[in-house]
């Protein structure tokens, strides 16, 4: 997560890959944390040093930008733009990466005129959501969760630990932070098996909060070290002070990665070692970072002190003792092939493991037809992974045609036969 590449006037590190001229600043191929840092350099020396009221960020070169470089840039270009500076933004050659920005609705975070919004659900991620008060929060947690449990199988309590990180984490701005809004994103990686979540503000920062509570910290890094500490809090009002905490205890246990950078601080924890550091110049307001390998199942009332929270997927598919509920329509519009059946499929995976003493009652009421693709992707594959002792005594049907049993059955005959070899 940290670069030790050392900057230059414009931040331009020792690699080369972002420079400026004159007004403009130019993008490497991966806009990134470490592109990010260097690239705020170079905004401060333009603005602060050379006076500059219009500065051009270019991304011609680009080919791909992370969460973790792009959303700081945003709340940070904002705070700029308050402050009468004025950002135009050179679009990528690629045209892909121009895609996914449209989706994300970054470009459109810094100039709404030229950029249209962000997509309003998510298909492999959570767009960038800016959120002002707790329904638009909770809200966007509610979207991230279903995100995640669309998109990936994830072992035990990886969904419900990424709903109580992102709940803390995104309500420490809203109740601590001093600032209108905040911003959020959340991300899958199949490939790596990873998922991720950031938050962003640009408030008065966790130094400044906490020292406005504890006068006697001595800088900005013992401020952040005392952040992290169960049962701290400035605002003892608004909470026990868990929160940094909490997540820092979920990263150890799930093996993850996870980064706090406040003012003049930055902690991280890699490798299941927490370290801290100055961070200079001091970053305007917060920037928290956490991810999660989705196959290391957490303890999570282990991780947070004997606190077991309740979670979205309780909520929402719970039905009566011992049975969890899944509406069919409610997943899709159409049940026509493997994309859809893959994020059905995940979904189910993951009810089963939120609680593994409870069966599953799939309703396809208003269901007429399903796709045999589908049926497979589903009910096939997952005929297999669970095995038919379970598949048969936790799955049930509810209200299902006998067109779509005849094909269900069918699929999972053809794929007992093939194996699970594609999955």
């Amino acid at each position: 997560m940290d670069s030790g590449s050392a900057p230059n006037k414009y931040g331009q590190s020792n690699k080369g890959r972002i420079s400026a001229s004159k007004d403009t600043i130019y993008m490497g191929k991966r806009f990134n944390w470490d592109e990010f840092d260097r690239v705020r350099k170079a905004i401060w020396y333009l603005v602060h040093r050379e006076n500059k009221k219009r500065i051009i960020l270019d991304f011609k070169k680009s080919d791909i930008i992370y969460p973790n470089g792009i959303v700081p840039l945003i709340a940070l270009v904002r705070t700029y733009q308050g402050m009468g500076v004025d950002f135009v933004i050179t679009p990528p050659f690629s045209v892909d990466l121009n895609r996914l920005i449209r989706f994300e609705g970054w470009f459109h975070a810094i100039d709404p005129t030229r950029f249209n919004g962000p997509a309003v659900n998510g298909y492999n991620s959570l767009p960038l959501r800016q959120y002002t008060n707790d329904d638009e929060l909770n809200f966007s947690v509610n979207e991230a969760i279903e995100v995640a449990i669309r998109n990936l199988s994830m072992a035990k309590n990886v969904p419900a630990a990424l709903e109580w990180s992102l709940n803390e984490l995104a309500g420490n701005v809203l109740h601590h932070a001093e600032t209108s809004d905040g911003l959020l994103q959340v991300n899958t990686f199949k490939a790596s098996g990873n998922l991720s979540l950031i938050v962003v503000d640009a408030g008065v920062g966790v130094p400044g909060s906490m020292m406005a509570r504890f006068p006697d910290l001595r800088n900005d890094r013992v401020a952040l070290e005392q952040a992290i500490q169960k049962g701290v809090t400035s605002k003892p009002n608004f909470g026990q002070g868990n929160g940094l905490a909490g997540c820092v205890a979920i990263t150890l246990a799930s093996k993850g990665q996870f980064a706090l950078t406040s003012g003049g601080a930055r902690v991280t924890v890699i490798d299941g070692k927490v370290a801290v550091r100055d961070f200079f110049p001091p970053l305007v307001g917060t920037v928290v970072e956490l991810q999660l390998p989705i196959s290391e199942e957490i303890d999570l009332p282990t991780a947070l002190w004997g606190h077991s929270p309740s979670s979205y997927i309780e909520e929402k598919f719970s039905g009566d003792a011992n049975t969890l509920r899944l509406s069919l329509t409610e997943c899709a519009p159409t049940f026509g092939n493997r994309v859809t059946g893959e994020k059905v499929r995940n979904l189910i995976a993951n009810l089963l493991k939120s609680d593994q003493s409870a069966d599953l009652e799939i309703d396809f009421s208003g269901v007429k037809i399903i796709a045999s693709s589908f049926a497979d992707e589903v009910f096939g594959k997952l005929f297999l992974i669970l095995g038919p002792l379970e598949f048969g005594s936790r799955i049930r049907y509810k209200e299902v045609n006998g067109t779509c049993k005849q094909i269900i059955n069918s699929a999972i005959k053809e794929r007992v036969s093939q194996g699970l070899d594609d999955v």
